[in-house]
């Protein structure tokens, strides 16, 4: 079984990708009937929470983040064995 993603235009499917098959099989369409007008309100409402969060963390203190260390010796993966 395989899912194929595409779209659903005027009665016809497009798919996101070539897909060929060597001789006709059996296939069931399932899709998701959200319009775009939806999609659209429902994604403008994650921004508007994004950005309404992010004018309520001005100001806020940021903490101090620990340095990287890098106490480790390079390793050599060349045939030679020797580090330039």
């Amino acid at each position: 079984m395989r899912a194929v993603n595409g779209y659903l235009e005027n009665g016809r499917f497009t798919p996101l990708e070539a897909v060929r098959f060597s001789r006709r099989v059996p296939a069931v369409l399932v899709f998701n009937d959200i319009t775009v007008d939806e999609e659209k309100a429902e994604r403008i409402a994650f921004l508007k929470e994004f950005h309404d969060l992010g004018r309520e963390a001005i100001g806020e203190e940021m903490p101090d983040f620990l340095r990287v260390k890098f106490g480790r010796e390079l390793v050599d993966l060349s045939d030679d064995g020797v580090m330039p």
